[in-house]
């Protein structure tokens, strides 16, 4: 009886010794997991940084490309005199240096601050309209657009030669893909916004979640698909979610790696708070309607 007892008892050791080590190991593994791991995010955060800042090496891809059709970009403006020199520039230099074909169609309301005449001065179409909204500067910019590819951004954007490698190439090598859209990186650099930037387009975004500052299209789209006229904002958004519903999700291309550089300037507007809770889902942009009259 002693000796049962006696086994029982080391085995009870045995067993709570052999879940006290693998507790122990599982303890070790997650707090190795949480170490490592917001330090592999830092590292592929800064790496798809400088890949996209490697403008040289994707606008030598870009000259060596067989097939590069016009590329219209689509810029709704406001008093953007501030911003929109850079992105000027940008599309300039992915059409001088990249060889690129392009046409710049700035969709302007009544700026104050001499946004027609710098973004003229850039070699852009300038179209002055009397109707406020980016949804109707969108519009317009559309059907006065002559490009086989249709780019629809903000002027606070930095165009990177490689969102227009990635376009090229997915509309060239996939006929059955309709609509390209990409992730962003924010400047000026700081942790904290591109972190957010890097993990909502790794993680969140999804291919409808189409964002102004970057929406690729062929011109075909164009025969069922506009931005909606009516809208006063998130016209981005409003078109993301009709292109998905109209063709479908196998239509629709998106990439996260590939970036442009867009200006912080919404997240100050809305605060750090608010922008991370609409992006995160939590609180939804609804688009909103209005009518000029």
């Amino acid at each position: 009886m002693t000796a049962v007892s006696t086994e029982k008892r080391s085995y009870h050791v045995y067993t709570t010794s052999t879940n006290t080590l693998d507790s122990m190991a599982k303890q070790l593994r997650n707090f190795i997991i949480m170490t490592i791991s917001p330090l592999v995010t830092i590292r592929d955060m800064f790496a798809r940084i400088s890949y996209n800042l490697n403008f040289e090496v994707h606008c030598m891809e870009l000259k060596n490309l067989q097939s590069k059709p016009l590329v219209s970009f689509v810029v709704p403006t406001k008093n953007e005199a501030k911003y929109i020199p850079k992105l000027l520039l940008s599309i300039n230099y992915i059409a001088n240096v990249c060889k690129v074909p392009v046409e710049i169609i700035v969709v302007d309301y009544k700026s104050t601050d001499r946004t027609p005449e710098i973004a003229k001065r850039y070699g852009a179409r300038v179209i002055e309209v009397d109707k406020p909204g980016v949804g109707y500067a969108s519009y317009i910019g559309v059907l006065m657009s002559k490009g086989d590819i249709i780019i629809r951004t903000d002027a606070d954007v930095i165009m990177t030669p490689s969102v227009i490698l990635e376009v090229l190439k997915v509309f060239t090598n996939d006929t059955k893909k309709l609509i390209a859209t990409v992730g962003h990186i924010y400047y000026p650099p700081e942790l904290s916004t591109n972190m957010l930037a890097y993990l909502y387009d790794r993680y969140l975004r999804k291919p409808y979640h189409t964002t102004g500052y970057f929406i690729a299209f062929r011109r075909e789209v164009t025969e069922k698909l506009n931005f909606n006229p009516r809208l006063k904002a998130n016209d981005d958004w409003d078109f993301g979610r009709r292109a998905y519903k109209l063709f479908g999700l196998d239509r629709l291309h998106y990439n996260w790696w590939p970036a442009v550089l867009n200006s912080s300037r919404l997240i100050k507007k809305k605060g750090f708070v608010r922008y991370v809770v609409e992006h995160l889902g939590i609180i939804h942009a609804i688009p909103v309607p209005y009518s000029q009259f």
